[in-house]
Parts: structure tokens; C-alpha cells; sequence
């Protein structure tokens, strides 16, 4: 008889453990846009150059990106890096909805800046890549250009600007904003 006990209580833990050992492999953490990305890379599969808006064309007003700040509010900064500092970048023109599996960032006045830099990102996907959260959507941009995004979730260094790439040129730069 106590041979039967202990066989149960043996295997009543085994099931035990084993179900909760289940769950714990099934969860994933929940990655927050709150914070600094760092905007490593933007890929161009189209460029729309009819229409520009002034200041410049989609990339070139890109190239200027070094990362997006979200803050806990709902409130929204891009960070430029040196050519862009006599740009407005920080103030009550953007805001941002959503989280890592669907967000937009609007602006309030299109006027200004006098570039539409809202996007509506699609075909998201946050991964972990070398111990580094790092996200990538494609997006339309103020425009009417189409680029796939890539950041990297750390403490934005403005002189770290973003590769740029367009569908016919791999080391695509503009330099529109260069104070050269």
C-alpha cells in the first residue's frame, strides 16, 4: 500500500510540473514603445518625386532621422541628428497610438513642420536580434514614397544617422540639409 502511495504522489507531480512547466514556455514578453529607437536603416521601394512637398523629397527628409523618442504620454519626438538641428523636432507636433503590434504616429498640423511626417506602419515585427529589441515595418511617407524601417531599441545617438537605400541605389544619399 505505501508503494501505491508514493507511485502517486510521484506521478501527480510529474503532471504537475510538467503542465506548468507548458505555460512557462508559451508566454512572450511585451515589448514597449515607450522610449529611444535608434533608425538604423530605411529602405526605399519607391520614391515619389511628383508633387514634393517643400522642404525636400521623402528621403531626404529621412536622412536627417536618427531615431523616434515615444513617451508614456502619448506625445512623440523625432531626434535628428546635425543637419537637421534648425528643424522643429520637439513641441506639441506629434503623437503616437497604438503599441509594438500596431501603432501610428500623426501629426497635428500639417503646416507644420512644413512636411507630413505621420506614418501608419504595416507588416510589423518586433524581434529580439543580438540581445537587442529591434523593430522593422514598412511604411507610406508624407510623400507618397514607400521604405521599410528598421530601429533598434537603445539611447539614440544623433551623430548615428540611418542607412538609406533606394530600389536602383544601394548607398543612396540625398544631402539635401547638408550645412557643407
Amino acid at each position: 500500500m505505501k508503494k501505491l502511495v508514493l507511485l502517486s504522489a510521484v506521478v501527480f507531480g510529474l503532471v504537475f510540473y510538467s503542465c506548468s512547466s507548458d505555460d512557462d514556455n508559451g508566454t512572450e514578453e511585451t515589448v514597449s514603445l515607450v522610449g529611444d529607437w535608434q533608425l538604423t536603416n530605411v529602405d526605399f521601394t519607391s520614391i515619389n518625386e511628383e508633387g514634393r512637398q517643400i522642404p525636400a523629397s521623402d528621403p531626404c527628409i529621412v536622412e536627417i532621422v536618427a531615431g523616434y523618442r515615444f513617451f508614456a504620454d502619448k506625445s512623440f519626438f523625432f531626434i535628428l541628428g546635425e543637419a537637421g538641428s534648425s528643424f522643429p523636432t520637439k513641441g506639441d507636433y506629434w503623437s503616437w497610438e497604438g503599441d509594438t503590434d500596431d501603432f501610428k504616429i500623426t501629426q497635428k498640423n500639417l503646416a507644420m513642420p512644413p512636411y507630413n511626417f505621420g506614418l501608419t506602419p504595416e507588416q510589423l515585427v518586433v524581434k529580439e536580434v543580438n540581445g537587442k529589441t529591434q523593430m522593422t515595418f514598412t511604411s507610406v511617407m508624407g510623400n507618397g514614397s514607400t521604405a521599410k524601417f528598421k530601429l533598434v531599441k537603445e539611447e539614440i545617438d544623433p551623430n548615428k544617422l540611418p542607412k538609406l537605400t533606394a530600389p536602383d541605389d544601394p548607398d543612396f544619399y540625398c544631402g539635401f540639409f547638408d550645412p557643407k
